[in-house]
């Protein structure tokens, strides 16, 4: 990074259209500074001799100066504000070298006739780029495509050979002012050919028609930022177009021989005035377009042009050619009366009609209420999917009303969501919040209609319109007639959308429900190769010792029956061993306490062994089928051995009840307690999920590091009769 927060060839670039802007602006002000003070006695084709009367051609000389350095300082990537900036330039040095040339002249300096030579195709460049690269290259910079090179480099090179032929041209000065001055650098040689290079300055308008081309096929294939930009530059041309025409051809209907009138030089200082609106847009375009609704600018100058249009035609239809006819003047103030009552009656028709026709060149055509009625059941009709029915309705509603936005925000508890929009944006809006059962205010949506269906409010639809429009009385008795019909379409959409809710909690549970029995069948497979491997490793191996220990005894007995008593002895305490070893085998998988006695008394059972104390209350709690009362022991009993485990308990706690038609049960220790966020859950306690949710219970496990466990479950009971 530069030391201004530029990189260094932005940095660059940034100097330098500051120091063409500073050129071109010395030379403006030197030029109007010498129109002022010295007040020479110049020539104008156009507006007057003076510096007031040419203020419009000085404005838009600067409005292309700055608005070049405005846009090359701030998006220097784009050689639009370079070809603006450099157009000011052209303009601003050719006046230059005219003023310049003229003063020479008036004051007899010998030179004068080189300089006033050196000005003849000053026009040229800023003329011949302001009407073709720069409508070419708009809005990026860019051609359109690589196939208009050839166009480009032919315009280019048409316009430098007709400059040189411009500045070498035999002959006098006569159209600039100076009959009696002959080109000092006119070649005689070319003088033959003259009239052959002279129509060389065709390639000027031709160059213009081939761009206009261009930019109408852009403009086709534009879309979005693209074409709101292009909309900015073909309004000012359009405008500085029909300006330029109409003083042209008032110019060639009066011909050559006599003076302009009075309205004439106005207008002719008009359309020079509006040349400085292609500069302007073209800064709006490219550096505001955001901010500015091209599309309102339009519908109000075709609206307002129409109007005085209108009232023009009836004051000449009225004043002149009824007075014409009846042989009465035009300051007839019957006439002129007459005239403002037929204005007076027709405008306000006259201005529907024309607004009217105006927001369908601009907007394009809406379509009837009936019609968008119509649409809207065929539409609605033929959707299936939930996801296309909102959009859709959104659309339809967007045609009928001529809205810029359409949102349909369907309610969901105390919030509504925009679940279909039109144009479709890069998002939905975010969520709004609703006060009881009030329509929050929507920000920047002009008309916000509820949605009800048999009374209860389901959604809203909102309407934005463009910049300077507002919903018409019919647009608005449109959009509640259409809200209307969305309520069944939002009912349904409501109803859908339950539906899939559930379906999804259905598959979720599902899903959870295949992964607990498989997890359940891997527990039971583990179970199973532990209860093996421990009948191998205990009472197996103690049965296969008593067996060759009574083979042994056997054959001792008859020799030596003292002896043989002393092995049986032996055989005694070993056969209690695999006793006690075969039943620690079998409580652990389904102690005989628990099914004839209950789950309090296994539990108590378990407690006498076990390692901590354990206290269990169990109130009134009946007997439960065989699968339940085995799920709550075994998930209690996982809770115990955990305690005393891993939670360095010294006391354990197991409550049972009822809770409703639940069986409840809870365990709790005064151990180290651990943090649930943080701590993976272990097989046991998947263990204990599982066994529940497979009877359709569920087990919640509370813990703070320093505050002891609770492992909390419940499983619908049964009430036997």
């Amino acid at each position: 990074m530069g030391m201004h927060g530029f990189d260094g060839p932005t940095d660059r670039r940034v100097l330098l259209a500051w120091g063409v802007f500073a050129l071109a602006f010395a030379m403006w002000f030197a030029t109007n500074a010498g129109y002022l003070v010295l007040r020479p006695d110049t020539t104008s084709d156009w507006g007057g001799t003076t510096l007031v009367a040419n203020l419009p051609f000085v404005v838009m000389v600067l409005a292309f100066d700055v608005i070049g350095l405005l846009i090359t300082t701030r998006r220097p990537g784009n050689a639009i504000g370079w070809l603006v900036l450099a157009i000011g330039l052209a303009w601003s040095a050719g006046d230059l070298v005219a003023a310049f040339g003229t003063y020479a002249f008036q004051h007899g300096w010998s030179n004068a006739d080189v300089l006033i030579a050196l000005s003849q195709p000053t026009w040229l460049p800023p003329i011949g780029l302001t009407g073709t690269f720069l409508i070419l290259l708009f809005p990026d910079g860019h051609l359109p495509s690589p196939r208009w090179r050839w166009f480009a480099w032919t315009i280019a090179v048409g316009m430098t050979l007709m400059g040189l032929a411009l500045l070498v041209a035999p002959g006098t000065f006569e159209d600039s002012g100076y009959p009696t001055l002959s080109n000092p650098l006119g070649l005689e040689a070319i003088r033959p050919f003259l009239g052959v290079l002279l129509a060389g300055l065709l390639i000027i308008p031709l160059g213009m028609i081939g761009s206009a081309v261009a930019v109408v096929r852009r403009y086709r294939r534009s879309a979005g930022t693209e074409r709101q930009q292009m909309k900015w530059l073909a309004y000012a041309a359009a405008v500085a177009a029909f300006t330029y025409a109409v003083a042209m051809v008032a110019s060639l209907v009066k011909g050559t021989g006599a003076a302009d009138p009075g309205w004439l030089r106005v207008w002719q200082s008009l359309s020079l005035a509006t040349l400085a609106l292609i500069p302007i847009a073209i800064g709006f375009a490219v550096l505001k377009y955001r901010l500015y609704d091209i599309d309102v600018v339009i519908n109000r100058t075709i609206v307002f042009g129409a109007l005085a249009t209108f009232i023009g035609a009836v004051y000449v239809g009225v004043v002149v050619l009824l007075g014409s006819a009846i042989g009465a003047t035009t300051t007839n103030p019957a006439l002129s009366i007459a005239a403002t009552a037929i204005v007076a009656v027709l405008f306000e028709p006259v201005r529907v009609r024309v607004q009217r026709v105006a927001n369908r060149f601009v907007y394009g055509e809406r379509a009837t209420p009936y019609e968008v009625l119509s649409r809207f059941s065929e539409r609605i009709a033929g959707t299936y999917a939930t996801e296309d029915v909102l959009p859709r309705t959104a659309r339809v509603i967007a045609e009928g009303t001529g809205a810029e936005h359409v949102g349909v925000w369907l309610r969901v508890g105390d919030g509504l969501h925009e679940r279909g929009a039109w144009p479709p944006g890069d998002g939905a809006a975010a969520p709004m919040t609703m006060a009881g059962t009030d329509l929050p205010t929507f920000p920047g949506a002009e008309a916000t209609m509820p949605v009800r269906h048999s009374g209860e409010l389901l959604g809203a639809v909102t309407v934005t319109k463009p910049r300077g429009e507002t919903l018409t009385p019919g647009e608005a008795a449109l959009l509640e007639d259409l809200a209307g019909q969305a309520g069944l379409v939002l009912s349904n959409v409501g109803l859908t959308a339950e539906l899939q809710t559930r379906l999804d909690e259905i598959a979720g549970r599902s899903e959870e429900l295949r992964a607990s029995r498989q997890r359940i069948v891997t527990t039971q497979d583990a179970e199973r190769r532990r209860l093996e491997r421990n009948i191998h490793d205990g009472a197996q191996q103690h049965l296969v010792a008593l067996a060759v220990k009574l083979r042994l005894a056997r054959g001792v007995l008859a020799k030596d029956p003292g002896r043989a008593a002393g092995m049986l002895g032996e055989l005694r305490s070993e056969v209690d061993d695999a006793i006690e070893t075969l039943s620690s085998l079998a409580l652990g998988i389904y102690p005989p306490v628990l099914e004839e006695r209950g789950i309090a008394a296994a539990l108590e059972s378990q407690g006498r062994i076990g390692a901590i104390p354990l206290e269990v209350v169990a109130d009134g709690v009946d007997r439960q089928p065989i699968e339940t009362e085995a799920a709550v022991y075994f998930c209690c009993l996982e809770a115990i051995q955990n305690a005393a485990k891993y939670a360095r308990a010294s006391r354990v706690d197991v409550r049972l009840g009822h809770e409703g038609a639940n069986l409840a049960f809870e365990v709790r220790d005064d151990g180290v307690g651990f943090d649930t966020s943080v701590t993976a859950t272990g097989s046991g306690l998947q263990g204990m999920a599982d066994r529940l949710s497979s009877l359709g219970g569920s087990v919640e496990i509370v813990s703070r590091p320093g505050e002891g466990t609770v492992v909390a479950g419940r499983v619908p009971a049964v009430v036997f009769a």
